[in-house]
């Protein structure tokens, strides 16, 4: 017990705080009732929920700062707690916590108006009045701070649920399972563009990639170790700055509408498929609308594998060194049907050479090279075959040498 204050002194900041707290629930009242008459983010009915709620967590703050005050045990009223709750639902609702700054500060301010002008004898010193006055205005700064704490919390919350939909999002959109669904998509997740790109990284074993900062903008999702983001085609390079700054090489789609994601996706990674094979040089980024040829005859492998044995055989039989100065004369010619110097100029040899490699042409193919059909197909199929054999890939002869002996 605190010993009674001798007559003709004033309280002690103790008796003064306990001869306060009776009057709370006013004070309480009076401060929302400011609250939502001066700040246009809480105002509402004065006897709706938000009145009460504001009233509530006004009445608490008191109580808790009184008990600060007045030297007793008292029971932990949860008020921390409450304010970091109060921070999290405005980084639901608001998405800042500019009202709350403004509020706080005004109940500061209200509070201390009705405490000062408290009707309770004997009055405080001004040495008290000026202590007490700092107190309530700290006070409100630790709850800003369990405010601010709340709605970092739940801003950390929001963006974690928010990146996991949008991954599943990614992985839907890739796969086709979201393909004529894209109306359904919450514009908080995403708002499909009416052009994408689809990007794709080559295996990130040690994930240094900042995926976390693509997935504020884009759609972003791991996939066989992979990065794969789907973004606005207007933000592409953005994109692949982030992948450039890692080191990560990336293939990128052409332009896309978001129901062809899927496709988009497929090109990519054949892309980069395509850069290991040898068959597009290696670069840090790979467009794919500069080798949509290669992406397009590398689309059915086993096809292109059964047609070059049907197809090629005779080049096939032929030794390594012939098989590769003969493909390249017949390519040339199907693609150019230049005349043998032309030809020549470009292969850097001899017209005679040519000539000669023409004669031996025919002597393999025959009448297949009159029929229309037959060029259109040898013509891509040795547009598809020559980069692979000129990378040292080795299983079209293989294969060949495998059947005949069969």
């Amino acid at each position: 017990m605190t010993a009674p204050t001798p007559p003709g002194e004033p309280p002690s900041i103790e008796q003064h705080a306990r001869a306060l707290r009776p009057l709370v629930p006013t004070f309480a009242a009076d401060v929302a009732e400011r609250i939502q008459t001066d700040i246009p983010a809480y105002a509402g009915q004065s006897d709706g929920r938000r009145r009460d709620i504001i009233s509530h967590a006004v009445e608490q703050a008191c109580h808790r700062f009184l008990d600060t005050l007045d030297g007793l045990p008292h029971r932990d009223r949860g008020v921390d707690e409450l304010f970091q709750a109060m921070g999290r639902a405005e980084a639901s609702d608001s998405g800042d916590l500019a009202a709350m700054h403004a509020a706080l500060r005004l109940a500061a301010t209200a509070t201390w108006d009705r405490m000062r002008r408290a009707n309770v004898e004997p009055p405080l010193s001004d040495q008290a009045r000026g202590q007490l006055a700092d107190g309530i205005f700290g006070y409100i700064e630790h709850l800003i701070e369990q405010a601010e704490k709340g709605f970092a919390a739940g801003r950390r919350a929001i963006r974690n649920d928010r990146g996991q939909a949008r991954a599943r999002l990614a992985d839907q959109l890739l796969t086709g399972r979201r393909r004529n669904q894209l109306d359904t998509v919450d514009p908080e997740v995403w708002t499909p563009p009416e052009w994408v790109v689809v990007v794709v990284s080559e295996p990130d074993d040690e994930r240094i990639i900042d995926v976390a900062s693509l997935a504020l903008t884009h759609l972003v999702v791991r996939h066989d170790q992979r990065v794969v983001v789907i973004a606005d085609a207007d933000l592409a390079s953005e994109v692949t700055d982030v992948f450039a700054a890692a080191g990560k090489p990336v293939a990128v789609s052409w332009p896309v509408g978001p129901s062809v994601i899927p496709s988009a996706y497929r090109w990519a990674r054949r892309a980069l498929d395509l850069v290991r094979r040898g068959v597009i040089p290696a670069q840090p980024l790979v467009q794919c609308r500069e080798h949509r040829t290669q992406i397009w005859l590398h689309a059915e492998p086993a096809l292109r594998q059964r047609m070059c044995q049907d197809m090629l055989k005779p080049l096939l039989a032929e030794t390594p060194n012939s098989r590769e100065i003969l493909s390249q004369t017949l390519l040339v010619w199907l693609e150019t049907r230049d005349s043998a110097p032309a030809i020549a100029a470009h292969l850097g040899v001899h017209a005679q050479t040519v000539r000669y490699r023409w004669k031996r042409i025919n002597e393999l193919f025959g009448d297949d090279l009159h029929d229309p059909e037959f060029i259109v197909q040898i013509t891509m199929l040795l547009k598809a075959s020559v980069p692979l054999w000129q990378a040292g890939d080795q299983s079209d002869f293989e294969r060949f040498r495998d059947e005949e002996s069969a």
